[in-house]
C-alpha cells in the first residue's frame, strides 16, 4: 500500500491506495474540485509521484 498526503501546504488530505495510477487519479481529481486547479501540468505530475511513499505502519 501507498500513499500521498496533498502536496498543497497546509491541506491535510491524503490518499492511500496499492497503485500509483490510482494514487494519481485521487491526488489530480482533489486538486481540480478542491484547490482550482483547472490544468495539471507535467511538473505538478512530478511532484506528485515525487511524494508518494509507502503507507506508515499503523500502531494496531
Amino acid at each position: 500500500m501507498k500513499e500521498l498526503h496533498c502536496i498543497v501546504p497546509g491541506c491535510q488530505w491524503h490518499t492511500r491506495h496499492d497503485t500509483e495510477a490510482e494514487i494519481i487519479r485521487r491526488t489530480t481529481e482533489h486538486l481540480r474540485e478542491t484547490h482550482g486547479e483547472t490544468a495539471i501540468r507535467e511538473p505538478m505530475l512530478e511532484t506528485i509521484k515525487a511524494n508518494i511513499q509507502p503507507e506508515k505502519t499503523r500502531a494496531a
